[in-house]
């Protein structure tokens, strides 16, 4: 920053002290986090543009701040919005129109925004320019009976700032929901260092909710939502009414029913009652889940969300035996261990819900884990309406059928990996081939391989030519691979794809569309390796040819008079080549002829025997595979005493 910057930034900041020290109105502000949120770019590239003022070859400085609150730099939000329009960075071509959601006041409290948002709801009246007389009777006049916001009017302090930007808010979004949802996901929520549940965990509890209304009978159910207001929100969006009472937290779920637009009832048949533990401390999660069981009627279901180590797993002392006196009533319709990442705070912890039955008297219960499973949101509602219609007359996706006794008894609710029961799809004659095929190769004696080797009277001169001398001799040629779409695999095809590293083995091509798709392709001859330099080094031989190679994977083709043989140099590739050096610096020995034949055709028997261990290998886990599988599925039975025998 130069002098002439310096100057004016400390003139502005000046001003802007004189301005507070004469009572006269603040100019809005933002923080680097919000013109990164403005802009839609990330918080590094906002300090990167204080750093580089120039901008398409002309020199425009990113605006100096205003002011310094708690060691977090203010910046003038109505310079900062026209510096973006200047200079054309960022991805939001609205900025102007999202910047006063951003540029919260200082003095703002959360619960004075939503509840000045909420009188906004009523009347529709612009705040900004009304003193306390105004305010008052504006509440009055919205809320005669007092059950919603006049109590809170009449202890809010009048702030033309704070009215302007509750104004500026709704301007700027699209409705007052909206505006409270940009409220709280902006400066105040950083600062508290809320971080709350995921997206996905919110889109599941509504799929929960939605289950165990369209249970108890869809209209007539209301919901008592939880303390988290998103979640709250997102779960009120799917029922006709929520139910509040008169206490201190009912007037705050008032004001938040009127922004959002749900109505709010007194009195309900049916009702859903949603708890949120996260994050609480085991004794007053436990306490939570025990009052939730209590309050809840005949005609009434519970969901609790909390962590996984309360919800599911083992406890000890006294805390296993608080729990124990929970679900002794055995209304515990349904409980499921959730994936991890789905809470903010603590992405590497599980997340676990409880579906509580009120009325419901039964021993056993239904478990889930989905710690590791793809979740079908459809499938697991419907385990969750059979869970509470407590029947078997419909197979489960995810959950199992389990006593509570062992639970009671000090186990844990969701074991960790359990899954659903399953039918057996495949016969038994499937599994039984299977291990026969499998057999047929396991039961052959595997021959041994052997070399004659003698002593040599060595060389006092060890001498090695690189691959890329062998080039530079003629006795070698690279041909490069070609770039093969693999989804145009035929299995009925003939000619053969391969790579260095064999990753399409078993790819194939119809011959008359390799020569339509591929016609400039190499194909490979007998003998040729076909090789991979990268990541690391792999190599193998082609002895039928006539083959593509897909790219990255070469060929290289050696010429007569070449001092090495091809299964040599596949070899050494394989052993002996460094990965990340380029393949003209591998080296190779120089032998005679004769040397060369000899070592070749010893190679080319190991990697015959190779080639057979492997398949035995290979047929070995076919049949522990098919063995397992085949007996699991009650369809093969084996004979322990013939199959001693035959070992």
């Amino acid at each position: 920053m130069n002098r002439r910057q310096v100057r004016q930034a400390a003139a502005v900041l000046s001003a802007h002290r004189r301005a507070r020290r004469c009572g006269m109105e603040q100019r809005p502000t933002l923080t680097l986090t919000d013109v990164a949120l403005l802009a839609r770019v990330s918080r590094p590239a906002v300090s990167m543009w204080r750093r580089r003022p120039q901008v398409r070859g002309q020199h425009v400085p990113f605006p100096p701040a205003v002011a310094t609150v708690s060691g977090v730099e203010r910046f003038d939000r109505d310079e900062v919005v026209t510096w973006l329009e200047q200079t054309g960075r960022g991805n939001n071509p609205e900025a102007r129109q999202d910047a006063p959601a951003l540029s919260i006041p200082e003095s703002a409290n959360a619960e004075d925004v939503v509840t000045l948002l909420c009188l906004h709801a009523m009347c529709g009246t612009e705040l900004a320019g009304l003193d306390t007389t105004e305010l008052h009777g504006l509440a009055q006049q919205v809320d005669p009976a007092g059950e919603i916001l006049q109590q809170e009017i009449s202890q809010l302090h009048a702030d033309a700032d704070l009215f302007r930007y509750v104004d500026d808010l709704v301007e700027a979004s699209y409705g007052v929901s909206d505006a409270l949802a940009r409220f709280e996901s902006g400066r105040l929520q950083r600062q508290t260092a809320e971080r709350g549940l995921s997206e996905g965990v919110i889109e599941l509890l509504c799929t929960i909710g939605d289950a165990v209304r369209t249970h108890l009978g869809g209209e007539s159910v209301a919901l008592v939502p939880p303390s988290d207001h998103r979640l709250a929100s997102r779960m009120a969006e799917g029922f006709p009414g929520i139910l509040a009472g008169p206490a201190a937290s009912g007037r705050e779920l008032r004001r938040r029913a009127v922004i959002g637009g749900f109505e709010v009832i007194t009195n309900a048949r049916c009702t859903v009652r949603v708890v949120s533990v996260v994050g609480e401390p085991e004794t007053v999660a436990l306490d939570a889940l025990d009052e939730l069981v209590v309050s809840l009627g005949p005609t009434d279901i519970g969901i609790a969300v909390g962590s996984a180590a309360v919800l599911c797993d083992e406890l000890i002392g006294d805390a296993e035996q608080r729990r124990s006196r929970t679900l002794r009533a055995g209304n515990l319709a349904m409980a499921i261990r959730l994936p991890r990442g789905l809470w903010k705070a603590a992405h590497r912890q599980s997340l676990a819900v409880w579906i509580i039955q009120g009325g419901r008297h039964d021993q056993s219960l239904r478990m889930a884990d989905l710690a590791s499973e793809t979740i079908d949101l459809t499938d697991l509602a419907s385990d969750i309406s059979a869970a509470l219609k407590l029947t078997e007359a419909r197979a489960y996706r995810y959950a199992r059928a389990g006593e509570l006794a062992p639970v009671l008894a000090g186990g844990p609710v969701v074991p960790r990996g359990v899954r659903a029961v399953r039918l057996g799809t495949a016969s038994s004659t499937s599994h039984l081939n299977r291990i026969h095929t499998a057999t047929l190769t396991t039961s052959e004696p595997v021959p041994g391989y052997d070399v004659t080797a003698t002593s040599a009277p060595g060389q006092v001169l060890l001498k090695q030519r690189s691959l890329g001398e062998l080039v530079a001799a003629g006795q070698l040629a690279m041909k490069r691979g070609s770039r093969i779409d693999i989804t145009g695999d035929d299995g009925d095809g003939t000619v053969r794809v391969l790579t260095g590293d064999a990753s399409v083995e078993d790819a194939r091509l119809d011959p008359f569309d390799a020569v339509r798709l591929y016609p400039r392709a190499t194909r490979t001859e007998p003998g040729d390796v076909v090789f991979l330099q990268r990541p690391r080094p792999r190599a193998r031989v082609d002895l039928e040819g006539g083959a593509l190679v897909a790219s990255p994977s070469r060929i290289l083709r050696l010429r007569p008079g070449a001092t090495i043989g091809p299964q040599a140099l596949a070899a050494i590739i394989n052993l002996l080549a460094q990965p990340g050096t380029d393949w003209q610096t591998w080296s190779v020995p120089d032998l005679h002829a004769s040397e060369a034949e000899a070592l070749d055709t010893a190679l080319s028997g190991a990697a015959e025997h190779l080639a057979n261990l492997q398949r035995h290998v290979q047929a070995t886990y076919d049949l522990t595979t098919s063995l397992i599988r085949g007996v699991a599925s009650g369809a093969v039975s084996i004979d322990p005493i013939n199959t001693k025998r035959a070992g």
